[in-house]
């Protein structure tokens, strides 16, 4: 069987050069040609973009150290709250004691 292989696969092998070749250098041609008729204007357009890409990158970099910076903030805020107050506690913790310190505040019906 592989014996078998090796003439077909070189066959189409030799096929899809005699094929692809031609086409692919009137492609590359084409392209050369597009390339020399471009316009003078689209050099300077294609600069004006590339310099306005240059400064929105620059302001994402900016923008990225920014929100960074207020997380770490936020963070340092979260951990001496923790330190001060004591660990979170669940939402179930925290309405049983909210309920238990109205009971508290309420006057006795006694």
């Amino acid at each position: 069987m592989p014996g078998e292989l090796i003439p077909i696969v070189m066959f189409m092998s030799i096929a899809a050069i005699a094929i692809f070749r031609p086409l692919t250098t009137r492609i590359g041609k084409r392209m050369e040609r597009a390339q020399i008729a471009r316009k003078p204007g689209e050099d300077a357009q294609i600069n004006r973009i590339m310099h306005l890409m240059e400064r929105l990158v620059d302001r994402m970099d900016r923008l990225e150290d920014r929100v960074d910076f207020t997380e770490r903030i936020l963070e340092r805020q979260r951990v001496q709250a923790q330190l001060t107050d004591g660990p979170p506690r669940s939402e179930p913790e925290r309405q049983r004691d909210e309920s238990c310190s109205r009971r508290d505040d309420e006057p006795s019906s006694f």
